[in-house]
Protein backbone atom coordinates (compact mmCIF):
# COMPACT_ATOMS: atom_id res chain seq x y z
CA UNK A 1 0.00 0.00 0.00
CA UNK A 2 1.21 3.47 -0.86
CA UNK A 3 0.57 6.89 0.62
CA UNK A 4 -1.72 9.19 -1.36
CA UNK A 5 -3.45 12.47 -0.83
CA UNK A 6 -6.63 13.65 -2.45
CA UNK A 7 -7.86 17.20 -2.82
CA UNK A 8 -11.52 17.47 -3.74
CA UNK A 9 -14.05 20.26 -4.00
CA UNK A 10 -17.53 19.81 -2.57
CA UNK A 11 -20.44 21.93 -3.77
CA UNK A 12 -20.67 25.18 -1.79
CA UNK A 13 -24.46 25.26 -1.70
CA UNK A 14 -24.41 22.41 0.85
CA UNK A 15 -24.51 23.22 4.56
CA UNK A 16 -21.80 21.99 6.95
CA UNK A 17 -23.65 18.78 7.80
CA UNK A 18 -23.97 17.88 4.13
CA UNK A 19 -20.25 18.60 3.61
CA UNK A 20 -19.47 16.23 6.49
CA UNK A 21 -21.68 13.62 4.83
CA UNK A 22 -19.76 14.07 1.56
CA UNK A 23 -16.47 13.58 3.45
CA UNK A 24 -17.87 10.41 5.02
CA UNK A 25 -18.93 9.21 1.58
CA UNK A 26 -15.39 9.71 0.24
CA UNK A 27 -13.99 7.88 3.29
CA UNK A 28 -16.37 5.02 2.53
CA UNK A 29 -15.16 4.92 -1.09
CA UNK A 30 -11.55 4.72 0.13
CA UNK A 31 -12.37 1.91 2.56
CA UNK A 32 -14.36 -0.04 -0.07
CA UNK A 33 -11.33 0.19 -2.36
CA UNK A 34 -9.25 -1.47 0.34
CA UNK A 35 -7.57 1.68 1.66
CA UNK A 36 -7.32 3.37 5.02
CA UNK A 37 -8.01 7.04 5.67
CA UNK A 38 -5.38 8.80 7.78
CA UNK A 39 -6.09 12.51 8.05
CA UNK A 40 -8.78 14.88 6.78
CA UNK A 41 -8.30 18.63 6.58
CA UNK A 42 -11.29 20.86 5.76
CA UNK A 43 -10.12 24.07 4.12
CA UNK A 44 -13.54 25.71 3.94
CA UNK A 45 -15.30 27.60 1.16
CA UNK A 46 -13.24 29.32 -1.50
CA UNK A 47 -13.96 31.01 -4.78
CA UNK A 48 -13.26 28.87 -7.84
CA UNK A 49 -11.12 30.16 -10.70
CA UNK A 50 -13.94 29.31 -13.13
CA UNK A 51 -17.44 27.93 -12.91
CA UNK A 52 -17.71 24.18 -12.43
CA UNK A 53 -21.20 22.68 -12.90
CA UNK A 54 -22.70 26.17 -12.48
CA UNK A 55 -20.92 26.65 -9.12
CA UNK A 56 -18.71 29.70 -8.41
CA UNK A 57 -17.56 28.53 -4.96
CA UNK A 58 -16.64 25.23 -3.40
CA UNK A 59 -15.59 23.68 -0.09
CA UNK A 60 -12.08 22.28 -0.33
CA UNK A 61 -11.07 19.08 1.48
CA UNK A 62 -7.55 17.63 1.66
CA UNK A 63 -7.24 14.02 2.79
CA UNK A 64 -4.32 11.62 3.29
CA UNK A 65 -4.87 7.90 2.84
CA UNK A 66 -3.17 4.61 1.99
CA UNK A 67 -4.27 2.49 -0.93
CA UNK A 68 -3.02 -0.24 -3.24
CA UNK A 69 -1.90 1.44 -6.51
CA UNK A 70 -4.04 -0.89 -8.63
CA UNK A 71 -7.20 0.29 -6.84
CA UNK A 72 -6.76 4.04 -7.54
CA UNK A 73 -8.75 3.97 -10.83
CA UNK A 74 -11.64 2.33 -8.96
CA UNK A 75 -11.58 5.13 -6.38
CA UNK A 76 -11.49 7.81 -9.07
CA UNK A 77 -14.42 6.21 -10.89
CA UNK A 78 -16.44 6.33 -7.66
CA UNK A 79 -15.56 10.00 -7.15
CA UNK A 80 -16.65 10.92 -10.69
CA UNK A 81 -20.20 9.70 -10.05
CA UNK A 82 -20.48 11.31 -6.61
CA UNK A 83 -22.77 14.31 -7.10
CA UNK A 84 -21.42 16.36 -4.19
CA UNK A 85 -17.82 16.30 -5.45
CA UNK A 86 -17.21 18.84 -8.22
CA UNK A 87 -13.54 18.10 -8.88
CA UNK A 88 -10.88 15.83 -7.39
CA UNK A 89 -7.16 15.16 -7.73
CA UNK A 90 -5.38 12.09 -6.35
CA UNK A 91 -1.61 12.45 -5.91
CA UNK A 92 0.90 9.83 -4.77
CA UNK A 93 3.02 11.13 -1.92
CA UNK A 94 6.78 10.61 -2.07
CA UNK A 95 8.18 7.51 -0.41
CA UNK A 96 9.31 7.97 3.15
CA UNK A 97 13.08 7.74 3.28
CA UNK A 98 14.38 5.71 6.18
CA UNK A 99 17.45 7.36 7.62
CA UNK A 100 20.31 4.91 7.61
CA UNK A 101 23.40 5.67 9.64
CA UNK A 102 26.15 6.90 7.39
CA UNK A 103 29.43 5.12 7.94
CA UNK A 104 32.50 7.05 6.90
CA UNK A 105 34.58 5.46 4.17
CA UNK A 106 37.71 3.66 5.32
CA UNK A 107 40.71 5.86 5.80
CA UNK A 108 42.95 6.04 2.77
CA UNK A 109 46.58 5.10 3.14
CA UNK A 110 48.71 7.77 1.55
CA UNK A 111 52.26 6.82 0.68
CA UNK A 112 54.53 9.81 1.02
CA UNK A 113 57.55 10.09 -1.22
CA UNK A 114 60.82 9.36 0.44
CA UNK A 115 62.72 12.52 1.27
CA UNK A 116 66.13 13.11 -0.30
CA UNK A 117 67.65 13.60 3.14
CA UNK A 118 66.49 10.21 4.27
CA UNK A 119 68.10 8.67 1.22
CA UNK A 120 71.37 10.47 1.98
CA UNK A 121 71.30 9.16 5.55
CA UNK A 122 71.20 5.59 4.25
CA UNK A 123 74.36 5.99 2.15
CA UNK A 124 77.37 4.35 3.80
CA UNK A 125 80.20 6.65 4.94
CA UNK A 126 82.66 5.03 2.48
CA UNK A 127 80.37 5.82 -0.40
CA UNK A 128 80.20 9.46 0.71
CA UNK A 129 83.91 9.86 0.39
CA UNK A 130 83.76 8.46 -3.12
CA UNK A 131 81.06 10.93 -4.09
CA UNK A 132 82.89 13.89 -2.61
CA UNK A 133 86.06 13.06 -4.57
CA UNK A 134 84.28 12.88 -7.88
Amino acid sequence: MRDYEILYIVRADLDDDKVQDAVKRVNTLIERSGGTSERTNLWGKRKLAYEVKHQKEGSYVLQDFQLDPTRVPELEAGLKITEEVLRHLVVRKPEKVVATPVTPPPAEVVLEPIAVEAEAARVRPEDREDREES
